[in-house]
């Protein structure tokens, strides 16, 4: 990062983006703390060096040019990449290990408690709360290796997917500074509040969210394979045909979208006099009777999470982890970019994202608490 006065930062928001979703994981999935965000600065971890490494094994031994390289496949042969990799798979496995053991014996404890009835000195020690812990009271099959597998797996598709996104939506603000105010007083608006309130209360915040995943979707295309025959636009597209689905070029289409090459948020949600607040448009009951630039938006024409049975299966924490992200940055800070640095981007597998991305983030003079 470059400090500079007058309270403005210059910081790499990939980096930024890859720590935030490795702490929201490790809160929200483990109870765990990767301690990436101190006093002293914001800095991976051991443990979470050892998660990003593993992110990035999986496209460097998927991508092209890994198929003319078959031993990038052979796991057990002793080069020097290979070993890396078995020492950070230890130390994840063994960071899990030791987290899952704790969370079971903290639920056979509660359970041993609760069968026992006992009534001395009222209620016992209350287990943690998170991901792991309802499988562990839902799932039949609490292996070690079981446990182990799926919070990888949870961790290995959303890690970077919801880092491209907030990444994304700090780019694209930075062009925007009028939407970042409105940003602003939603958050301090919605978050002061003392009574109860749920995330989805952030609706400009997540409209935001959506407009800038749907002009930068994380994925930029998925596939299906057809169980029947269908006929489209007259062509009949046989059954067992692997049909590719190109997100980047349906997103923008003006069938789909009114004016679609722009970045308005408020095709997702107006502002209600009446309410005082922002609430979410419906494209069945308005189009642009309410005085907005454009009509509503439907939201089935919106596949940055996929659709139907197999969509993204995340994406629910997607969407809450980047809404808090951004609405807990835009509180305290603007934004900014310099539009003279080339933006250098870099191909992942299904993924088109920023190597690194230095934005300024400029402390707010009525700073909120």
């Amino acid at each position: 990062c470059k400090a500079e006065s007058n309270g403005v930062i210059e910081l790499d928001v990939v980096h930024i983006a890859q720590c935030f979703t490795l702490e929201a994981f490790g809160k929200l999935a483990l109870g765990h703390d990767f301690h990436c965000f101190s006093d002293s600065g914001i800095m991976r971890s051991r443990e979470a060096e050892a998660f990003a490494f593993l992110v990035n094994d999986i496209p460097k031994r998927s991508c092209p040019s890994a198929v003319f390289n078959p031993l990038l496949q052979m796991y057990f042969l002793p080069t020097a990449y290979n070993r890396r990799y078995k020492m950070e798979r230890g130390i994840v496995e063994s960071l899990l290990s030791s987290v899952i053991k704790q969370s079971k014996d903290e639920f056979a404890a509660s359970s041993k408690r609760d069968s026992s009835k006992s009534s001395k000195g009222g209620p016992g020690k209350k287990t943690r709360d998170n991901l792991l812990t309802h499988i562990i009271r839902a799932s039949t099959d609490n292996s070690d290796d079981n446990l182990i597998d799926m919070m990888k797996t949870i961790l290995f598709a959303g890690y970077e997917t919801t880092a491209i996104t907030i990444t994304f939506v700090l780019y694209n603000l930075t062009k925007y500074p009028e939407m970042q105010e409105l940003c602003c007083e939603e958050a301090r608006r919605i978050l002061q509040r003392d009574d109860s309130i749920t995330i989805s209360d952030l609706r400009y915040t997540r409209a935001v969210i959506l407009e800038s995943m749907r002009l930068n979707p994380t994925v930029v295309f998925t596939s299906r394979n057809l169980t029947k025959t269908i006929n489209l636009d007259g062509f009949e597209i046989p059954k067992g045909l692997r049909v590719v689905i190109p997100l980047t070029k349906l997103l923008v289409d003006e069938r789909n979208f009114e004016r679609a090459k722009e970045f308005i948020p408020t095709r997702w949600v107006r502002w209600n006099e009446e309410k005082n607040e922002w609430v979410e448009r419906d494209h069945r009951k308005e189009s642009t009777d309410h005085g907005e630039a454009v009509s509503a938006a439907d939201p089935a024409n919106f596949l940055s999470f996929s659709d139907g049975a197999r969509d993204c299966v995340g994406k629910r924490l997607a969407m809450n982890e980047s809404t808090v992200a951004l609405a807990s940055l835009m509180k305290h800070f603007r934004v900014s970019y310099d539009e003279s640095k080339p933006v250098e981007m870099k191909r992942r597998l299904t993924s088109w994202f920023p190597h690194e991305l230095h934005i300024k983030f400029h402390l707010r003079d009525d700073n909120a608490e």
